[in-house]
């Protein structure tokens, strides 16, 4: 086995290094009618084998209409003659040649295809790996140095491994422009590995909004790539959609540094107005600020329906609401609100105490948010906006 992985590894580096050589020289795949533009490595032996199979299907395709055409014509019953009560049974060379010639073209299908296969499923050995977890209804990514994103953040020119789990459900991770697509079992460890050498760069600053880190860029090429959960997965499947950003290789350093410690520099005082918002994208799938129900309860007046102690319905364990958010944050099961279902995954390790004692503060001043957007209020200045008192500390 440990040589025809060996066998099997050294294929797929050569195959990569060729593609990559090609695509470095000639950019990205351009947009076709049947595929998106192809940015990754990978991408050039995905789209060959599709042509080869796609033009073998156009030919025989026309073959078989411009027989059936000429046949009817030419065997049809004409005014006057007698129907045919003879026909022919057996010609060997006919049935050889159609015996022999598809197999011929099958065994070039597999061909073509098993050397897409190789490269696809064998990652490089220098490959940077990044912890991908799927749930409903969102993604976390997870880097080496310990950062953390929503969306995806890669290196370019260099192979991306990454390793996928469910914490709940069957999903699929899918980046079209890349070529990759790999289903996530739950309790299963799934890879997947590209390498685009294209850079996107950083999603685009909004100076509309001083609050605001990012916004979103329109949907283009060499801007962002589309990131998708294939697999339905629940009422909230379609909020599953990332973006992948490429980044170069100083660039993803840094941004890697600053997004392991991006709370670290905010001050306490100002953690809920700061911090908040980019916390609470996290929970907007399933959580509104406006009352409106969703997958769970509305945040808007939480303060006032935990204080008053009918949230949760009788026998009540916890002893302040500071204590019922932090415990549903890390436990979601052990307070679920009727009639919602326990369908909140935990985050625990992914939030730290000071994420949480963002949004408990958060939560505070909801009066100071847009319910739409989750941001402050254009009207109140973030310079000398005041936390909220009482903020747990």
């Amino acid at each position: 086995m440990s040589t025809i992985h060996q066998a099997l590894s050294t294929a797929a580096a050569k195959a990569h290094a060729l593609s990559g050589l090609a695509q470095a020289a000639d950019g990205p795949t351009p947009r076709t009618f049947w595929m998106p533009e192809g940015a990754s490595t990978i991408a050039p032996g995905v789209d060959h084998t599709l042509d080869v199979i796609n033009w073998i299907c156009y030919f025989f395709f026309a073959l078989v209409v411009l027989l059936m055409v000429v046949f009817v014509v030419k065997y049809r019953h004409r005014k006057g003659e007698r129907f045919r009560t003879e026909y022919p049974h057996h010609n060997t060379p006919l049935e050889v040649t159609w015996s022999i010639i598809p197999t011929i073209i099958v065994i070039g299908i597999f061909v073509v295809g098993f050397r897409s296969y190789l490269d696809i499923y064998t990652a490089p050995k220098n490959a940077f790996d990044i912890k991908a977890t799927a749930q409903k209804w969102a993604w976390q990514f997870q880097y080496p140095n310990g950062a953390q994103s929503d969306d995806l953040y890669v290196p370019a020119g260099k192979p991306v491994r990454i390793v996928l789990r469910s914490s709940d459900v069957l999903h699929s991770f899918y980046i079209p422009d890349f070529r990759v697509k790999r289903d996530i079992v739950p309790g299963r460890y799934t890879y997947a590995w590209f390498q685009c050498d294209h850079p996107t760069g950083m999603p685009g600053k909004d100076v509309r909004d001083p609050n605001a880190a990012t916004v979103d860029l329109p949907m283009g090429e060499g801007q962002r790539h589309a990131l998708y959960c294939t697999e339905y997965c629940g009422t909230g499947h379609s909020k599953m959609n990332r973006f992948v950003y490429v980044l170069d290789e100083a660039t993803f350093a840094q941004w890697m540094v600053d997004q392991s410690q991006w709370m670290d520099k905010i001050p306490e005082e100002e953690l809920w107005f700061k911090a908040g918002p980019k916390l609470f994208s996290r929970c907007s799938q399933c959580h509104s600020l406006d009352g409106t129900n969703g997958i769970g309860p509305s945040w808007k007046g939480i303060v006032d329906r935990v204080k008053g102690y009918d949230f949760v319905g009788e026998g009540k364990k916890y002893g302040t609401w500071e204590d019922y958010v932090r415990t549903s944050i890390l436990v979601p099961g052990e307070y679920v609100v009727p009639p919602y279902a326990n369908a909140m995954p935990t985050f625990k390790g992914q939030l730290n105490d000071k994420a949480i004692d963002a949004l408990i503060g958060y939560m505070q001043n909801l009066d100071k948010l847009d319910p739409k957007t989750g941001k402050l209020l254009p009207t109140l200045d973030p310079q000398t906006a005041q936390p909220a008192t009482g903020a747990a500390k």
